[in-house]
């Protein structure tokens, strides 16, 4: 799985002291959009002390200036009604409340005269001023609570934007480690913080993403580990162990921990406003996501794998069985036969039980191999060869797989010698006279033709046969294990071709296919050539 996922989700938050600058990169929303959705995330609101104090200041300001102004004190008792409703503007509800009272208290004592004292009004002057005291208290309630409903429906927009940013980056990234870096990169951007995402490593623990910006030290990590265990966030601002420097949100669907995300929130963040918790928690469930996104693809690739493993599985059960019944049968069948008196049946049997036998060597030889290589255990033990030997010893190591087929061999007199291993050597040159017979109608010429490559880094061997050539189809797959055309006929696994790769390469050659030099079939081995030394028992 997860990375994810989104590995630098930084902290949200309207208290934020001072975030640190916007990561570099692309992004779905441009520049002055995203920074000025950060500034509204990350504003300080006003402290209801703060906002009583203004509102105290303006009233006192207005009053002092106003000392000063001849005119009617009714003029006044209109001026604080538009000043209330004005702070109303930006103030809550509570200081415009508190707005109304202390200017209808200060219209009394400064300008309703006698001055400097609360007068008994008249009918007129108290209605006028119950009037004002209403009028004020229903404008700024009326006018505090649709700017309360303003805000609120902006943070919602805001909040709805940044997750749909979030998306957008998730499904345009074409793998889970882009999903992961462009996750971090919207949460940067938004919220000014370090973070990290951090995904089962499959031994038990937790591991950082590589993307992740918050790098956990083995304090963190137990904090970390405690999230995970109890399936709730913990670390800074939460119950759980405030005193670490990160905030681990847990990545949960239905009831699976798949993950977490550690932010680390800067040092004066002691506590998160319900909003900006709710914005970390949005984000969090989008990379929670991701991550359960990924692992879905991961155990889909498993079992498709695992299907494919079985199916292969069975087949070379299959396969494996045909092929030894077959020699068995015929050894067994013979085996009950050769005690006859008849000479020439005793030899035709024989015979029939040599051939049976070398087909079932060559199939345990093969499976032998092929176990080797996937093993990694062949260890080549190369030696100069001489190409001519090699040829001779592949050639009787068939048999009469080769009988009726006229064999050409063109190697050159001055060949230089080769450095390989001679008994692998043997088995890539059996294969391929092997494949060359089966594949082929009887009688069909086989060629066997070495030569130094043209730049001379190389020696080739080649066997190319005058058969049907090799179908267009099969030219990816031809060396792999259990390969064979449509047209194959029954015997044998599929699995000459692919030990023949991998003796090559073992041996730090090659192998190639292609059509031969009459048509049909060439398969071309090459091995490293490099001049030689005084060879040990070399009378020259």
């Amino acid at each position: 799985m997860v990375a994810g996922v989104t590995h630098g989700f930084a902290m949200a938050a309207s208290g934020f002291a001072r975030p640190a600058p916007a990561a570099s990169g692309p992004g779905p929303a441009p520049g002055g959009r995203r920074l000025r959705r950060r500034e509204d995330w990350l504003a300080r609101p006003a402290s209801f002390a703060s906002e009583c104090a203004e509102v105290v200041v303006v009233v006192a300001a207005l009053a002092f200036a106003g000392w000063f102004v001849p005119v009617s004190y009714h003029f006044f008792g209109y001026v604080y009604l538009l000043t209330v409703t004005a702070l109303s503007l930006r103030v809550g509800r509570w200081p415009v409340l508190l707005a109304a009272i202390i200017s209808a208290v200060t219209w009394n004592f400064v300008f309703i005269p006698p001055r400097l004292s609360f007068s008994v009004l008249d009918a007129e002057d108290s209605l006028m001023l119950g009037a004002y005291l209403f009028a004020a208290l229903i404008g700024g309630q009326l006018t505090a609570r649709i700017r309360a409903q303003e805000r609120e429906e902006r943070r919602r927009e805001q909040r709805a934007t940044a997750l749909l940013d979030l998306s957008r980056a998730l499904a345009g990234a074409p793998t889970f480690d882009a999903a992961a870096a462009a996750a971090r990169h919207e949460a940067d951007e938004l919220f000014g913080a370090q973070t990290t995402l951090l995904l089962p490593d499959g031994g038990g623990g937790l591991a950082p993403h590589p993307a992740g910006s918050f790098r956990l030290n083995e304090s963190e990590r137990a904090v970390a580990a405690v999230a995970r265990q109890s399936g709730r966030a913990a670390g800074r601002t939460t119950e759980q162990l405030p005193a670490a420097a990160g905030l681990y949100l847990p990545l949960r669907r239905a009831d699976a921990v798949l993950g977490l995300f550690a932010v680390q929130l800067p040092p004066a963040v002691t506590e998160l406003t319900a909003r900006q918790r709710e914005l970390l928690d949005g984000f969090a469930a989008q990379v929670a996501l991701l991550v359960e996104r990924e692992q879905l693809r991961a155990a889909g690739e498993r079992e498709q794998l695992l299907a494919v493993s079985d199916r292969l599985h069975r087949t070379l059960l299959d396969s494996v069985s045909h092929e030894l019944k077959t020699p068995l049968a015929v050894l067994r069948s013979a085996v009950e036969k050769l005690d006859t008196d008849d000479a020439p049946k005793r030899a035709r049997l024989t015979a029939e039980v040599r051939t049976a036998t070398r087909r079932l060597d060559h199939l345990v030889a093969n499976l032998l191999n092929q176990t080797r290589l996937a093993a990694g255990a062949l260890q080549p033990q190369l030696d100069w060869c001489d190409a001519c030997d090699l040829v001779s010893v592949a050639r009787r190591a068939v048999g009469d797989a080769l009988a009726g087929r006229p064999v050409q061999v063109d190697i050159p007199a001055g060949l230089p010698l080769v450095r390989a291993d001679a008994v692998l050597m043997e088995q890539v040159l059996s294969n391929l006279l092997l494949n060359a017979a089966r594949h082929t109608p009887p009688a069909t010429p086989v060629r066997i033709m070495a030569r130094v490559t043209a730049d001379g880094t190389q020696v080739a061997l080649a066997v190319a046969d005058e058969g049907p050539g090799l179908a267009p189809e099969l030219q990816g797959s031809l060396f792999q294990k259990f390969s064979r055309g449509a047209g194959a006929r029954a015997g044998g696994l599929g699995l000459g071709l692919s030990i023949v790769k991998g003796f090559m390469l073992a041996q730090g050659g090659d192998v190639a296919a292609g059509p031969g030099p009459a048509g049909g079939a060439c398969f071309t081995v090459f091995l490293p050539h490099a001049p030689h030394g005084a060879i040990p028992g070399d009378d020259h």
